[in-house]
């Protein structure tokens, strides 16, 4: 019954995934890097290291990084699954801080402050988009907060 439902339905496919391409200076910083290392005889301490070093270098995981692995003797699958072996042993990050009531319902009392201020000042009954922009910046700015940080801390 419910394929009947959806048989009309169809989903469009996923975008494609862009592929970096890597520059001869990170070609370059990849065989100095892995001529530091025997592939035969790579320690776990090893593929941190080098993961963090292509990390720190900007060069992502994907097909050119494994073709230019592979090309200096090095297996990319094996040293990200040395890696990750590794990083399963280590406990979870802490949890972000929780927020107080008191310091959401400061937040609250504000932004409502705000938004009256607003429409009162604009005789209308709805906020334009630069009301809002304007608004959520000066609640960044009263709460030192950072414009990629969410107002309010959902997480448990």
């Amino acid at each position: 019954m419910i394929n009947n439902v959806n048989s009309g339905m169809s989903m469009p496919p996923p975008p494609p995934r862009s592929e970096q391409s890597l520059t001869a200076e990170q070609q370059t910083f990849i065989t100095d890097t892995l001529a530091e290392f025997n592939a035969d005889e790579l320690s776990e301490e090893d593929a941190l290291g080098i993961i963090e070093m292509f990390s720190e270098a900007n060069i992502q995981p994907g097909a050119a990084l494994e073709k230019a692995m592979s090309s200096a003797g090095f297996d990319a699958k094996s040293i990200g699954d040395i890696a990750a072996a590794s990083d399963s042993g280590r406990p979870p990050p802490p949890p972000p801080p929780k927020q107080s009531t008191d310091e959401i319902s400061s937040m609250v009392d504000y932004l409502a402050e705000l938004l009256e201020e607003t429409l009162a000042a604009s005789e209308s009954e709805t906020l334009s988009d630069e009301d809002k922009q304007a608004i959520l910046a000066q609640v960044f700015d009263k709460f030192n907060m950072e414009p990629s940080e969410s107002i309010i801390n959902t997480s448990a």
